[in-house]
């Protein structure tokens, strides 16, 4: 008896929630089910493209004659032998020759002492160019202390030592003649400079077009 009215003591709030909540799920179903008949999906079907490429064959002819390509041979412009002095000129230290070497104003010198690239019996004569690699004043030459001078800029190059710049403003060698000494003769040539004379992009092309009168173009 004690369980039978447990039973009916049921909350009948309760029991309407539960039979609610059923119905709600019920009804939710039902809707997607018509929903999908309904409202049928639409689907897009895409073709694939299909590229085809056409293969273009290229026929090469190759002649059978044989034409000579014309080449170009860059000539050699070098320097020119050139005698510069004698040693009659040069006897005692500190004597100096003034000349011209392809249309470049040179030093032919007699420093007393053996000197870097120098010639003649006891290797103290050597020659150099006149224009000072500064700024390409003419040089002066003092012989109590073996410097070529310049008046313009107070620089200095050692000719002993193959024209070391000492004092001043360049930043390289003064451009050495190269000599050769002739001891049959006496006779000094000049064969070339040994670096570029101030102004100067190629002083060989350049001292050959003096030479033959074409000025320095």
């Amino acid at each position: 008896m004690a369980e039978g009215k447990k039973k009916d003591n049921v909350d009948p709030n309760r029991r309407a929630v539960i039979i609610g909540g059923a119905a709600a799920v019920a009804g939710l179903a039902a809707g997607i089910v018509i929903g999908g008949y309904g409202f049928p999906r639409t689907t897009k079907v895409v073709q694939p493209q299909v590229t085809v490429e056409k293969e273009v064959s290229t026929i090469t002819q190759v002649s059978t004659t044989t034409t000579p390509v014309p080449t170009t041979v860059a000539q050699q412009v070098g320097y020119v032998k050139q005698k510069v002095a004698n040693i009659s000129q040069l006897t005692s230290p500190g004597q100096y020759v003034t000349t011209m070497y392809m249309g470049y104003l040179v030093y032919i010198i007699k420093t007393g002492i053996p000197s870097e690239n120098g010639v003649g019996p006891n290797n103290d004569i050597v020659g150099f160019s006149a224009s000072c690699a500064h700024m390409g004043y003419i040089l002066v030459y003092d012989p109590s202390n073996n410097c070529l001078l310049c008046p313009q800029h107070f620089s200095q190059y050692d000719i002993t030592r193959g024209g070391m710049q000492v004092v001043g403003h360049p930043n390289q060698f003064l451009p050495q003649l190269i000599l050769e000494y002739d001891e049959s003769t006496g006779d000094i040539y000049a064969l070339g400079f040994n670096r570029l004379v101030y102004g100067t992009y190629n002083t060989a092309l350049q001292g050959l077009a003096q030479m033959s009168g074409g000025g320095n173009s």
